[in-house]
């Protein structure tokens, strides 16, 4: 398909930003059906929330529809609206609390409302005789503590919405908060709490939906029953354990570029708050990326970089835009380096994400969440 000239211009912008993440939509179609595997008889749904996890929710919606996804999930109602702009027809679930406010645009945009409380759905019963017809998950909170009806409530609740004119079942749910093994207690626990609920209210929904990424994994109960989805956002993105297991393939890639080298004297100090200095004679190279597009200032003196095929060592703090890497001493493999090369932040031929995320104490979810939105993405479909 020929560029439109917004496109072509935006390619162009991109290629003036020394900061790039790759994402390799032909991963995603792999992982989609090493997933599909997984789950069986269960359908998917995708979670594309945060912008799928900081990847492009656009073009990652599109190619799971392609892949035969026919269920989605948000986090608030404008990343819903967007992809219905965006052409996106199937069932879209926003995955937090609604304000009664924003019920009418749930109905405007043809959204899956959560109804974690009693309030809410009598919010939703009126907001459906007077907006329009609503779809409503009841989410049933058995141990995450986050959102969700004392399963004691659930039942009066079904009711309630299961009377009311203009509101579908769409779906009953729970969310596990851990799910990191067959034997995962507690994960064990709250589907025990489930089940009853299931047994007696399920039927009147479309849809029960229990599993994420790691429950399909891990916990093949979860999915073991009619009408089930399986909420997978991480496994989709590649980053569902650490390290990679299952054959999933981590769709990011993020480099940026060297734009500047010196070579600095033994005692030279680094940055701000000088906390690095050269032991010997050193070679520096700046690289035009920093914690503003995403590049965590924890991992100051802790990360390593791909250069050139080899490991070199964040030196000093990362600034805003910016940050240091020591080369080592001249007339060693750093005195390759020159300004504009690719410098790997993650991704082949650098890092993995899991390895920045420890360095950064964190979780791969964060790392690339935080990937900022001036960073532009290019699409790989291979």
């Amino acid at each position: 398909m020929p560029l439109s000239d917004v496109d072509r211009d935006a390619a162009q912008d991109a290629a003036l930003a020394p900061t790039m993440a790759e994402v390799h939509l032909g991963h995603l179609r792999h992982n989609v059906r090493v997933l599909r595997a997984r789950a069986g008889q269960a359908g998917l749904m995708g979670v594309v929330k945060a912008d799928a996890y900081g990847h492009g929710a656009v073009p990652v919606a599109r190619v799971l529809r392609e892949e035969g996804v026919r269920h989605f999930a948000v986090a608030t109602v404008p990343e819903g609206m967007a992809l219905r702009r965006a052409g996106l027809d199937e069932p879209i679930l926003v995955l937090s609390a609604p304000l009664p406010a924003y019920l009418p645009a749930y109905a405007r945009h043809r959204l899956d409302v959560t109804v974690p409380s009693r309030a809410v759905a009598e919010a939703v019963a009126a907001a459906a005789r007077q907006a329009g017809p609503l779809r409503a998950h009841v989410k049933v909170d058995t141990g995450m503590g986050r959102l969700g009806l004392p399963p004691e409530e659930a039942e009066a609740v079904v009711r309630l919405l299961e009377a009311a004119p203009g509101v579908t079942l769409a779906g009953l749910e729970t969310h596990l908060a851990t799910a990191t093994d067959e034997a995962d207690a507690f994960a064990l626990e709250q589907l025990e709490r489930f089940e009853p609920l299931r047994k007696t209210l399920g039927e009147a929904f479309e849809h029960v939906h229990v599993a994420h990424s790691g429950a399909l994994f891990h916990l093949p109960q979860s999915l073991a029953f009619d009408r089930a989805l399986a909420r997978v956002g991480i496994a989709l993105y590649g980053l569902a354990t650490a390290p990679p297991r299952a054959g999933l393939r981590p769709l990011m890639r993020l480099s940026s570029r060297v734009v500047q080298v010196k070579t600095v004297a033994a005692g030279t100090t680094l940055s701000y708050r000088r906390t690095w200095r050269a032991a010997r004679r050193s070679r520096i190279a700046t690289v035009g990326a920093g914690y503003a597009d995403g590049y965590p200032r924890l991992l100051s003196n802790r990360a390593e970089v791909g250069l050139r095929g080899r490991r070199y060592a964040v030196a000093g703090l990362v600034c805003m835009d910016m940050f240091m890497v020591n080369l080592g001493a001249p007339g060693g493999p750093g005195d390759a380096v020159g300004e504009g090369d690719e410098v790997v932040l993650f991704g082949a031929g650098g890092p993995t994400t899991f390895e920045v995320a420890q360095w950064a104490e964190t979780i791969t979810y964060e790392i690339c969440c935080g990937i900022s939105a001036r960073v532009p993405r290019r699409y790989v479909d291979a």
